[in-house]
């Protein structure tokens, strides 16, 4: 067969063998000569493969084994589908050379990106010379990007049929939507703040599942930006060089580049240009390890900038040195047969104080602060992984959902309204009070009386003396939900991995030992055995 990669593309010999076979493969097709297909490998159970565990737990789990599973045991487990990737995916393509950012798992963050580092240089021999300059990196595959092999390599032939509207949009071609609203949730005596955010999708074609999540490219503030040009001395319109390509600084820091943990790059870069000796000295033990930092009241690229006065690069210098924004995922919050035409997110918004000084999350803040309705948002699907409703209309759910986290069962329970569903739901939700943050209070209440929720249950943990969570409120009703699980139920939970998740499923365990009868060994059996079957599927971050 013709190879689909021509002569002409960028890659080195072997490299375009690979990259042919790989889409031949794709395609179905023979693969051509020279090509070299990666041999399957049974790497058998991934312990490691749950975002409750720590990283050190982690990391001692997958102990021994090759390099490119040491490094999925450093993600962050949620295969969130942020990066690009899957967690196992990701971790293989940094191993075989096709990914050189290390810096992609947000939610494994700097812990992740400095053990991805480590690993990488630990295992520079077993993993190969692809890494240390062998050649142009083989491109990395995106699950996230829906667009066809042979579209991505090949010309459009005159009078072909293209693909129907909104199939090409992905990760790296997000689909430009306008912001509807963005209103708070929370009560005004609330310490809370949670914006219920919709979106117009227009013309997209963007289509999307209940439990499927929206992954936003959000920008910088605004502000902050003008203020690192200025203590730069850098006009905004001047050419920088960032990843190959030419772009004015001011967008390359509003759309490019992270302002929030400074990277050791940044540190090593800073220290050159110091002119003041304790600072060079100071910047250069921070580049050893940039954990160092906040020890120094340290906690962003601006912190650092004002800290270290005397020392200022040049601003394609310093650009280069940041690690690159990454998207944001918000697990969606509406049914489109209940919005046609719209997508709804469920959005706490992060501020906080450190050192007299306010700092803001990037995602939230930029629905909150920086965005105003009719603005256009660059947006993509991310279809879930194991997380939608069964397919069987009829099959009662039980949906553990507190804060944020009821933003997917929003969605179911839209969809099951809207497709006549009669199979029961039941809803654990939980916050910290009642009178102010009861999130879609109306809409709940209204589904409990129309029958559609045959159940709402809530723990608002700051509305009397003794704290009490959804945990606790699944121990108390625990025969009920043992009868609904002998029934066929499927249970959903979603929210905070470390915690909540981890104590959701305790208590789901105690349930089963306390009106299953089983020991605690059958319990942890019978809850895998739920997960393998699509019975228990969570949604955590």
């Amino acid at each position: 067969m013709t190879p689909l990669i021509p002569e002409t593309a960028p890659f080195a010999p072997d490299q375009r063998a690979w990259l042919n076979g790989f889409f031949a493969g794709l395609l179905g097709e023979a693969a051509p000569a020279g090509a070299s297909a990666a041999p399957a490998e049974d790497d058998g159970d991934l312990p490691w493969h749950d975002p409750a565990l720590e990283l050190d737990a982690r990391l001692a789990l997958a102990e021994g084994k090759p390099v490119r599973l040491k490094l999925m045991a450093a993600m962050g487990q949620l295969d969130c589908g942020q990066c690009g990737y899957l967690c196992k995916t990701y971790a293989e393509a940094i191993a075989s050379g096709a990914e050189t950012d290390l810096r992609k798992c947000v939610p494994g963050g700097k812990a992740t990106a400095k053990v991805v580092k480590l690993l990488v240089a630990e295992g520079a021999q077993e993993l190969g010379p692809r890494l240390h300059g062998g050649g142009a990196p083989l491109p990395a595959v995106t699950p996230s990007s829906s667009v066809t092999p042979s579209a991505a390599v090949t010309p459009a032939k005159a009078g072909a049929q293209l693909p129907p509207r909104g199939t090409d949009i992905s990760r790296d071609r997000p689909a430009k939507v306008k912001l509807l609203h963005c209103i708070p949730l929370n009560g005004p005596e609330s310490d809370k703040d949670t914006r219920a955010v919709a979106l117009a999708l227009g013309d997209t074609g963007i289509t999307y599942e209940p439990g499927d999540s929206l992954g936003v490219w959000p920008t910088n503030n605004p502000d902050l930006v003008e203020l690192v040009l200025s203590i730069l001395g850098a006009k905004g319109t001047k050419a920088v060089v960032l990843d190959g390509d030419a772009i004015s600084a001011r967008d390359a820091l509003t759309n490019k580049v992270s302002l929030r943990e400074p990277t050791a790059e940044l540190f090593a870069l800073l220290a050159e240009h110091a002119k003041l000796d304790f600072e060079a000295q100071r910047l250069a033990f921070l580049a050893e390890d940039d954990e160092r930092a906040v020890a120094y009241g340290v906690h962003d690229v601006f912190d650092a900038l004002v800290k270290f006065r005397s020392a200022r690069p040049p601003v394609g210098a310093f650009l280069r040195s940041l690690a690159r924004l990454q998207p944001r995922l918000y697990s969606i919050a509406s049914s489109l047969r209940r919005h046609p035409g719209e997508v709804h997110l469920t959005v706490g918004v992060v501020r906080y104080d450190l050192g007299g000084r306010g700092y803001q999350g990037l995602g939230s803040g930029y629905f909150a602060e920086h965005l105003r309705a009719g603005r256009p948002v660059p947006v993509f699907i991310q279809k879930a992984h194991g997380f939608a409703l069964p397919a069987d209309p009829a099959t009662p759910v039980i949906m553990v959902g507190p804060g944020t986290g009821i933003a997917p069962f929003r969605a179911f329970l839209e969809e099951r309204a809207a497709a006549g569903a009669t199979g029961k739901n039941w809803l654990f939700f939980g916050d910290q009070h009642a009178a102010s943050d009861f999130l879609y209070r109306d809409e709940l209440e209204g589904y409990a009386g129309t029958g559609l929720l045959t159940t709402l249950t809530t723990a608002f943990s700051r509305d009397q003396a003794a704290k009490v969570y959804v945990q606790h409120r699944i121990l108390e009703s625990g025969a009920t939900l043992w009868a609904w699980l002998e029934e066929g139920a499927h249970v959903y939970v979603c929210g905070d991995a470390k915690r909540m998740a981890s104590d959701v499923e305790h208590a789901l365990a105690e349930v089963v030992v306390t009106h299953g009868g089983k020991s605690r060994e059958e319990a942890a059996g019978f809850l895998k055995e739920l997960a393998r079957l699509g019975r228990y599927q969570r949604d955590v971050y």
